[in-house]
């Protein structure tokens, strides 16, 4: 998997928790449903973009500087 798509993943996620907010906040039904993959989404993509942070052959000589 590439780092767009782990970027792709948290912006969707981000995008669904506005929207499960505003749904919240008016009162309709489902808000909770799409906080919860709101935020489950952008737990995945933080967590994707971590392991390939950590896994990015030069961050050690990132770090070293």
């Amino acid at each position: 998997m590439k780092a767009k798509h782990a970027l792709i993943l948290l912006i969707l996620g981000y995008c669904l928790d506005f929207i499960g907010s505003t749904v919240k906040i008016m009162h309709h039904l489902g808000g909770d449903e799409i906080l919860i993959t709101a935020t489950v989404l952008k737990v995945m993509g933080s967590l994707l973009l971590l392991s390939k942070l950590v896994s990015y052959p030069k961050l050690k000589d990132f770090f070293d500087y």
